[in-house]
């Protein structure tokens, strides 16, 4: 499913999934905190077996890395933000294979994950452990922000 944001306002959403996921990932939700992690963004071998925590199926690379409320703003709105994702594009031919996982979650076990491909620039977010959006994007601040939040990952810091 592709699908496109809009400016400040959630009402063009075309699903409730995505409804919830937008107030899920906005930093004003204060039930919410953000964690950012790292995923093996390799390409698998064959049959490889998931060594340690995984995240989609994804290998987990790092610890969790606890988004402040400066960097939470930045990624809220780079969500929200109608010129983050592209509205008429064809499929790219690749894996999706994602780098960077973004968790919200609350005490409640609610969770909502961004998972970010940036070898095809594809995002995708899951609500309920099930895919309810993906888009490609085209903001280089979710570039910016991702190397500012892993500065030592020598990977993310080439992106």
């Amino acid at each position: 499913m592709l699908f496109s944001s809009c400016k400040e306002t959630e009402s063009h959403w075309k699903s409730d999934d995505m409804k919830k996921v937008i107030s899920a990932t906005s930093f004003t939700n204060s039930n919410m905190t953000c964690r950012a992690f790292r995923v093996d963004d390799s390409y698998p071998d064959g049959e490889k077996k998931l060594e340690g925590n995984s995240l989609h199926g994804y290998e987990i690379i790092s610890d969790a890395v606890g988004l402040n409320l400066g960097s939470w703003k930045k990624l809220s709105s780079i969500i929200k933000d109608h010129d983050t994702y592209f509205h008429h594009s064809v499929p790219i031919d690749c894996l999706f294979r994602p780098g960077v996982a973004f968790r919200f979650s609350d005490k409640h076990k609610n969770q909502v994950d961004l998972l970010v491909c940036f070898a095809c620039n594809e995002l995708r977010y899951y609500l309920g452990g099930k895919v309810v959006g993906q888009s490609y994007f085209k903001s280089q601040e979710l570039r910016f922000l991702v190397k500012e939040l892993f500065p030592k990952d020598d990977k993310i810091q080439k992106l």
